[in-house]
């Protein structure tokens, strides 16, 4: 069983060092980095939805700097959430962003799961979200939306990052 373990190691540790497809291209593309989508079906309704501007946005200033997007996709809301850091000095987590979608029932909650997304902070695969993803609720209200996370971001975002709490609406709906 030991040597299978020392053999497996040595395995990964050279497939780590060996450069992924398309690096040490020269030419065109050369200094683009390589992503990995695995189908072309699955990566265009995640770019669609993102080109596209929300129905309704939302920000919120504590404890961190956060935004708050909804799209409506057929019956359900699409909910893209991105969060700074929560303050605290040089130990300040990194940004936090997580894409949600959920139907809103008779009380004006969205119960919306984690979906698999691209974004330039990176984005969440379907891997990432696993089989029992938490549950978020954004209750909508008038003056704004109140976020509950269920621990979405201390499983997908760094260590210290919230996208709990009040966010305030940045427009008046028409």
């Amino acid at each position: 069983m030991r040597t299978l373990s020392i053999v497996a190691f040595a395995a990964l540790g050279l497939t780590a060092c060996n450069p992924a497809p398309g690096e040490g291209q020269s030419g065109e593309g050369a200094d683009k980095p390589a992503i990995a989508v695995a189908s072309t079906q699955a990566a265009t309704p995640v770019a669609a939805v993102q080109a596209q501007a929300p129905d309704a946005e939302f920000a919120r200033d504590d404890p961190s700097p956060a935004v708050l997007g909804l799209t409506r996709q057929g019956g359900e809301w699409r909910i893209a959430i991105r969060a700074g850091g929560v303050p605290n000095g040089a130990a300040t987590a990194g940004d936090c962003e997580i894409e949600a979608v959920g139907p809103q029932d008779a009380d004006d909650v969205i119960n919306a799961r984690p979906v698999p997304f691209n974004s330039d902070l990176g984005g969440l695969t379907a891997a990432d979200i696993g089989a029992e993803p938490p549950m978020i609720q954004v209750r909508v209200g008038p003056e704004g939306v109140f976020v509950a996370d269920g621990g979405a971001a201390s499983r997908y975002c760094p260590m210290g990052s919230d996208v709990d709490g009040f966010y305030k609406r940045v427009e008046t709906p028409d």
